[in-house]
C-alpha cells in the first residue's frame, strides 16, 4: 500500500463554507513543522561545512605540510632567480580575475605599468560555480577589454577549457579573490614557475575561518593585508607567516582627484538627498547577514515615502540567484521588484563603486565589506542586523560599526531614516569623525604604494 503524504492528505480534506475546517488547519502545520525542520538541518548542515573548512582530516595534515615546504622552497628559488632577471629585463606581472564587481587593481596595475621595471597584464578566466556562465564571462571579459590595459583570456570558452598561466610567462601572480579557481590556475600549481600574491577584494571585518584559508592563504608567496591588526591577528590565530600590512587597495580610490561620475543618480538636484541600498546575499549560507526578506519591501516603501530623495540600488553580484535559490522570490518577482525602483532610482551592476559612494549622502545595508569601505566617506551608514548572524565581528570590524546606526527591526529603520536623512539629525557623526581619524584606514600612502614598493625591494630593484 502506497504511503500517503501529508500533501495526499491535506488534497482529500474539502473545505467547509470556504474556510479551512480543524483538519486542514491541523495537517497544514504538521506539513509546516516538516519544511521548517528540514529547513533548519540543512542550514546547520552548511555552518558545520563552512565551519570546518580550515579543518583538514589528520590524514591528509602530512602531504600539506609537504607541499607547502616544497611550495616554499619554489618561492626561494624563484625569488633569486628573478631578482637576477629584474637586472635585465622588465618582470611580468599578472591579475588573475574572474568578476568584475570584485576588481580592485587599477591603482596598482598603473603603478606597475608606468614603471620601467614591470611589464603587467589582466588575465581573465571563468568562475567555477553555478554563478558564472559563458555570458557572464563575455560580459566580465568585456568589462577588462573597455578598460585601459593589456588583456589576455585565461578560458577557453569555445572549448570549455581552463588554460594553463603558464603559457603567458607570469613572473608574478596576484589573484583577484581566493573563491572559484580552477585546480590548474590554482596557487598550488601556479606556485611551481611564479611567485603567488593576493590583495584582499573586500575588508575582512568577522572572525571569520576564511581569513585565512589553509588551501589558499598559505600557499600564497604574500598575503597583503588590510591592516597592522589584521597582520598580528592572522599570526596569532594562524600562526600566518607571509603576511605584509599594505592597508586596503579598494579605500585607493578615495585618493583619486578626478572629479566623481554622478551617471549612478537618476536625479542629480543638489536638493535631493542620494540614498544607496546594498543588500547582502548570505541568507541560508556562509555569514548569514542578509536582511532582504525582513526589510527589502520596507526600503522600497520608504523611497515612495519621500519625495526629496533619489536612490541606487547596489546588491551584491550574488543577490539575484541567492534569492531565487533561497524561495525568497521567482525570478519574475525579482524583475517586478527591481522594475518598481526605477520610479525612484537605478540599478546599479557590476565595476567600481566608489564615485557612487563619494556621490551619496548615505547607505543602506547588510553587507560586510560595504562596512570599511563606506567609512572614509564619513557619512552616516545604517547597519541593517539580524538574529543568527554566524560570526561576530572582530574587533577591528566593531570599531567601525559602533559609529553607525544599528538598525534591529522595520520600525527602527523607519524612525532613524526620518530623523538622520530627512531632518538632517546625523546625531552620531562627531563620534564617526573622531573613530576615522584614529583607525586611519586612509593615510598618507596608497595600499597600492605600499606593495609596489614592497614588491620592488624584494626583488631588489632600485
Amino acid at each position: 500500500m502506497k504511503m500517503r503524504t501529508v500533501d495526499d492528505i491535506l488534497k482529500g480534506i474539502k473545505k467547509a463554507d470556504g474556510h479551512d475546517n480543524f483538519l486542514q488547519k491541523f495537517y497544514k502545520n504538521i506539513r509546516q513543522f516538516f519544511i521548517q525542520r528540514r529547513k533548519r538541518r540543512k542550514n546547520a548542515e552548511k555552518a558545520r561545512m563552512f565551519k570546518k573548512i580550515n579543518h583538514i582530516p589528520w590524514t591528509k595534515r602530512l602531504g600539506l605540510i609537504k607541499t607547502r615546504k616544497t611550495i616554499g622552497n619554489f618561492y626561494k628559488q624563484h625569488l633569486q632567480s628573478l631578482q637576477k632577471a629584474a637586472q635585465h629585463r622588465k618582470i611580468r606581472i599578472a591579475f588573475l580575475v574572474n568578476e568584475a564587481s570584485k576588481w580592485h587593481g587599477g591603482t596598482l596595475y598603473d603603478l606597475f605599468e608606468n614603471s620601467n621595471h614591470f611589464e603587467p597584464l589582466i588575465l581573465v578566466t571563468k568562475r567555477i560555480t553555478c554563478y558564472d556562465t559563458t555570458e557572464e564571462f563575455n560580459a566580465t571579459l568585456s568589462f577588462f577589454k573597455n578598460a585601459d590595459g593589456h588583456v589576455e583570456c585565461a578560458y577557453d570558452s569555445m572549448d570549455n577549457k581552463f588554460l594553463d598561466l603558464k603559457i603567458f610567462n607570469p613572473d608574478v601572480v596576484f589573484y583577484e579573490q581566493p573563491w572559484d579557481i580552477e585546480h590548474t590556475q590554482s596557487v598550488a600549481e601556479v606556485a611551481n614557475f611564479a611567485l603567488t600574491c593576493y590583495t584582499p577584494y573586500c575588508f575582512h571585518m568577522l572572525r571569520s575561518e576564511c581569513d585565512y584559508l589553509e588551501l589558499f592563504h598559505r600557499f600564497l608567496w604574500k598575503y597583503f593585508v588590510e591592516s597592522p591588526w589584521h597582520l598580528e591577528s592572522y599570526k596569532d590565530r594562524f600562526k600566518a607567516d607571509n603576511c605584509v600590512s599594505s592597508g586596503s587597495l579598494h579605500l585607493d580610490k578615495y585618493f583619486s582627484k578626478k572629479v566623481p561620475s554622478m551617471d549612478f543618480w537618476k536625479d542629480i538636484s543638489p536638493t535631493k538627498k542620494r540614498i544607496i541600498y546594498a543588500p547582502h546575499y548570505t541568507f541560508t549560507m556562509q555569514h548569514r547577514v542578509a536582511t532582504f526578506p525582513q526589510n527589502g519591501q520596507l526600503i522600497l516603501n520608504l523611497a515612495s515615502m519621500y519625495p526629496q530623495t533619489t536612490w541606487a540600488i547596489k546588491p551584491h553580484p550574488n543577490f539575484d540567484y541567492s534569492v531565487v535559490a533561497n524561495g525568497i522570490m521567482t525570478q519574475q518577482e525579482l524583475d517586478e521588484y527591481y522594475a518598481a525602483w526605477e520610479k525612484y532610482g537605478t540599478i546599479v551592476g557590476e565595476g567600481d563603486y566608489f564615485d557612487l559612494f563619494k556621490t551619496s549622502d548615505c547607505l543602506i545595508t547588510d553587507c560586510i565589506s560595504f562596512l570599511a569601505d563606506y567609512f572614509p566617506s564619513g557619512k552616516p551608514l545604517f547597519h541593517l542586523r539580524r538574529e543568527g548572524q554566524a560570526e561576530d565581528f572582530n574587533d577591528f570590524g566593531k570599531d567601525i560599526i559602533g559609529t553607525y546606526y544599528q538598525i534591529h527591526g522595520n520600525a527602527e529603520l523607519e524612525k532613524l531614516f526620518s530623523r538622520v536623512m530627512i531632518d538632517g539629525d546625523d546625531f552620531m557623526a562627531p563620534q564617526r569623525l573622531e573613530r576615522l581619524a584614529k583607525l586611519k584606514l586612509v593615510s598618507d600612502e596608497t595600499a597600492s604604494k605600499c606593495v609596489f614598493d614592497h614588491l620592488r625591494k624584494e626583488l631588489k630593484i632600485p
